[in-house]
């Protein structure tokens, strides 16, 4: 499951999430032009992974969006997606596969199999390239596929628990997070020869990445409680955002953030200009900050726990995730760009922990 809390989800009992009713103009050819598709994870084991989809403009959702129009489950723990070219490409973690659907009307468009814990994905050029684990603890990888036919074109051996990956500046930026233990490395990767030429130390456990206006590279590295053999907390790691010059591949700021607590999640505001982080299991509250800024305020701009979020690119609305157990619907409640609100909320499915904008 996302982000280290696989072996508690795993305690959770199935319960399935239907569909919840639309209005006449979400039947519609194109139906989901003008709204968000929810991510809902699931419940580890469970293979109720599913996506909700929810109207701009209105509350209309609709949940058990890609078994309705496909006719078959989505499968088992849906970790992320990623939108290109008219297509969304849904990175299903415990299946070990990624669903190719048309954005428009979510439609299979092909499937990529036979993955060993993909995690996330960017899209460079012609080539799809996705994170995975391979395992518990083991190196992870890079696997390199055609965006036409889905074939396989390479395999790229990166560090431990590979995570968020981008494609900016020319190069694929990976993330080595640790999975259950700890990594501290960016990977910087040439698509023209699919060869890791560089590998940059940042905080402990990075995990997203997103590029600012200046075009630099900001990553959230979420750091980690350190257990014994017995389950007893011991330790931590602390959490700190780091900014790289990706024409010098060096780290040109840290930004401290907390000594034992573990924001997951980072994203920016339509103009680039303001970072958004937080999120996550256990962490309270979604922070902004200036790209200028050297640190962060006492209080986040958003109160509330939620699993996941997201910004919409669109309007600057975010979009915030509840997720109360692994067993019931989820929740979204969206707040405008100056933090107002929650102006919508809705059911979701289980675990929402992202969302996709049309």
């Amino acid at each position: 499951m996302k982000r280290n809390v696989i072996l508690l989800a795993a305690l959770f009992a199935f319960s399935a999430f239907g569909l919840v009713s639309c209005d006449n103009d979400d039947s519609e050819p194109g139906r989901f032009e003008k709204g968000a598709f929810v991510l809902n994870e699931g419940a580890f084991n469970n293979s109720n992974a599913s996506v909700s989809w929810v109207n701009y403009n209105t509350d209309s959702t609709v949940n058990g969006v890609f078994e309705s129009v496909n006719k078959r489950p989505l499968g088992d723990v849906l970790q992320s997606a990623i939108k290109s070219k008219g297509k969304i490409y849904l990175v299903v973690n415990n299946s070990g596969k990624v669903e190719v659907v048309n954005s428009t009307d979510f439609m299979q468009a092909g499937v990529i199999e036979n993955l060993n814990n993909p995690r996330y994905a960017a899209v460079a050029d012609d080539n799809i390239y996705i994170s995975q684990w391979n395992g518990w603890g083991q190196k992870g990888a890079v696997l390199v596929y055609s965006t036409s036919n889905l074939n396989k074109v390479d395999s790229i051996p990166v560090g431990t628990g590979a995570e968020g990956i981008i494609y900016t500046a020319g190069r694929i930026w990976l993330a080595n997070s640790g999975g259950f233990g700890i990594d501290s490395t960016i990977f910087v990767i040439n698509p023209n020869t699919n060869k890791v030429e560089d590998t940059l130390f940042v905080g402990f456990c990075p995990k997203e990445l997103v590029t600012d206006a200046n075009g630099k590279i900001w990553a959230i590295c979420s750091g980690t409680t350190i257990y014994d053999a017995n389950w007893n907390i011991v330790g931590s790691k602390p959490s700190s955002l780091a900014v790289i010059n990706p024409n010098t591949k060096e780290v040109e700021k840290t930004i401290a953030l907390f000594d034992s607590k573990h924001p997951s999640h980072l994203d920016i505001s339509p103009d680039k200009q303001t970072i958004y982080f937080g999120g996550g299991y256990g962490f309270n509250g979604i922070f902004s900050i200036s790209i200028n800024a050297t640190s962060i305020p006492e209080q986040p701009s958003i109160l509330g726990s939620y699993y996941g979020f997201n910004v919409n690119p669109n309007n600057g609305d975010i979009y915030c995730l509840e997720a109360p157990s692994f067993t019931g619907a989820g929740v979204l409640k969206v707040y405008a760009s100056d933090f107002t609100g929650p102006k919508k909320e809705v059911e979701v499915g289980i675990g929402p922990n992202g969302v996709i904008f049309n």
